[in-house]
């Protein structure tokens, strides 16, 4: 495996990525369906979830809140006070409410629904096997947040209650994903040396995203995606984040006072004092290639408190299929340089 030059962002279009072998069992199991993206997903939910009655949908208040805003305009949408890390929240709903239930991170969801319908949003970690006492009426996620395909969000429907027909892509998914594809390949080649402008894939990409989330029919996925996600091989990349996120903890170990690490099942969490101590460390981390996520913005009013604390102190760390040992162990030493040096330790690499 080459050398990693960068850690984190979105996935480049990985020909060396693993593929299922021959004859293996499939992740995807019967009924499932595939959309153009998480958040048709969980609008393809609602859809028939409203042809049976539904008016209201709830969703945890530490959250994607874009999400939400796409989702307002098909349901009445509700917050409920809940964020990772916390003691389990209990919820009661109405026969004709459903609420989304977060696997934070890949962690067993914490939320105990009372009524109406469950639906539990796996995207972090599409083979996690939590039971729960209560079974989820519908699974989904969004594909991209985990594996190397340019579009796709996944439906798990209730047993004997399948969608009727594969959703096509519409016109303008087509042409979105074919932007991210077309972003994804030329970081393929910037990542394996060529002379291609970082800046110009970016900007591709983002504006390959927007376009993905403007698209106000809910689409099916893309050709390659329809194709790709099916064959890679999930639970050999699940094996070796899971083995790196090790490492990366066991590197963790001298993390100063301040800075708090989480191992969870899909990502390292740093967990900083305060957003100006956050701020400072992603920039730093950006500066040597590395670059955190930030789970998630806090935009809509009915956040709590500690959501925006918990919004402003987190960084979301990747360590995922595309690394080996030797990439986490410069992972973990770049993450202990900058967290326990001052901010000009890093003009002298």
């Amino acid at each position: 495996m080459k050398p990693a030059s960068e850690f984190g962002s979105f996935f480049h279009l990985d020909p060396a990525a693993p593929l299922s072998p021959p004859g293996g069992a499939p992740w995807l199991r019967p009924g499932d369906l595939l959309t153009g993206s998480g958040r048709d997903a969980l609008r393809a939910i609602v859809a028939q979830g409203r042809s049976r009655g539904w008016r209201r949908i709830y969703a945890p208040s530490y959250y994607c809140h874009a999400v939400l805003d796409d989702l307002a305009g098909d349901i009445d949408v509700r917050i409920y006070p809940h964020a990772p890390f916390e003691d389990p929240t209990p919820l009661l709903l109405a026969p004709d409410e459903a609420a989304i239930v977060p696997e934070y991170f890949g962690l067993r969801a914490g939320v105990d629904v009372q009524g109406g319908s469950v639906l539990l949003d796996r995207s972090h970690d599409l083979l996690a096997d939590w039971s729960y006492a209560r079974a989820p009426d519908y699974v989904f996620a969004s594909l991209r947040k985990t594996l190397p395909v340019p579009d796709g969000g996944l439906v798990r429907p209730p047993a004997g209650q399948p969608f009727t027909h594969a959703m096509a892509p519409t016109p303008g998914h087509v042409r979105a994903a074919a932007g991210m594809a077309a972003a994804m390949s030329m970081k393929a080649a910037y990542l394996a040396g060529a002379e291609v402008a970082k800046a110009t894939f970016l900007a591709l990409a983002g504006e390959a995203e927007g376009n993905l989330r403007s698209d106000a029919e809910v689409s099916g996925p893309s050709a390659l995606t329809r194709v790709l996600a099916p064959a890679l091989d999930l639970r050999r990349m699940r094996q070796r984040r899971h083995d790196n996120l090790a490492l990366l903890a066991a590197c963790m170990a001298g993390l100063p006072a301040g800075l708090q690490w989480q191992v969870t099942p899909a990502y390292g969490i740093l967990l900083c004092a305060d957003a100006s101590q956050r701020d400072r460390l992603r920039q730093r981390l950006i500066a040597r290639d590395v670059y955190p996520a930030v789970l998630w913005p806090m935009t809509w009013p009915a956040a709590t408190e500690d959501n925006r604390r918990l919004s402003g102190r987190i960084l979301v760390v990747h360590a995922d299929h595309r690394y080996g040992p030797r990439d986490i162990e410069r992972l973990g030493e770049i993450i202990l340089h900058i967290a326990t040096s001052p901010d000009t330790s890093d003009e002298d690499r």
